[in-house]
């Protein structure tokens, strides 16, 4: 099969994409096992942010770790977040596996916006562009039940999106040190 050069440009190796799903699940891993360490602190009623102030605040929150400020209940949600990230590391049920992490991720960002970073909006838009791929077409549990494709290019609108998300990281984080505190006074870092 004769790829175009668009394709060729966009497109992505599956093995890529089995590589990208490793390490997005291993980092949904670490950031879960980081945030379990303040979880009474940051995500029960007894911490810095009790679910009635977010509740007050109004606006629709979409978050599972809103149902309960009981750390026990906050802990089951991170326990089901880390099964649904292991389910993602060895590429089970992936797109399932993927579309739950981006639902569970959005749930805990939002139970505590005040300790968020760009970080974190990184991650969820990684989550919400990979539920559209074939992450699992390659080293996965998925690939090992169903046969697979004879070639390893992929390209589709997501695939696009996913490199132009990656540019936009460096792109506009090297617009924004162009100011004069970055390039005339060199005091950006003070």
């Amino acid at each position: 099969m004769k790829l175009s050069n668009t394709q060729q440009i966009f497109g992505i190796d599956l093995r890529t994409l089995a590589f990208f799903r490793i390490c997005l699940a291993c980092l949904l891993l670490g950031d879960l096992a980081d945030r379990a360490i303040d979880l009474s602190a940051h995500y029960s009623d007894s911490g810095i942010v009790p679910r009635v102030l977010l509740l007050d605040t109004g606006g629709w929150r979409p978050s599972l770790h809103l149902i309960s400020g009981s750390v026990v209940i906050q802990g089951a949600l991170f326990a089901l977040a880390a099964l649904c990230a292991s389910a993602l590391l060895f590429g089970y049920r992936t797109r399932v596996a993927t579309a739950a992490c981006w639902f569970l991720t959005l749930s805990l960002q939002v139970r505590n916006p005040y300790i968020m970073s760009g970080g974190d909006t990184l991650i969820l838009l990684l989550l919400f562009w990979s539920m559209f791929l074939p992450l699992g077409a390659r080293f996965s549990v998925d690939a090992a039940l169903t046969p697979q494709q004879s070639h390893n290019r992929y390209f589709s609108i997501a695939t696009l999106a996913l490199l132009f998300q990656c540019m936009y990281v460096y792109f506009f984080g090297a617009l924004l040190k162009t100011g004069d505190t970055w390039l005339a006074d060199g005091t950006a870092l003070a």
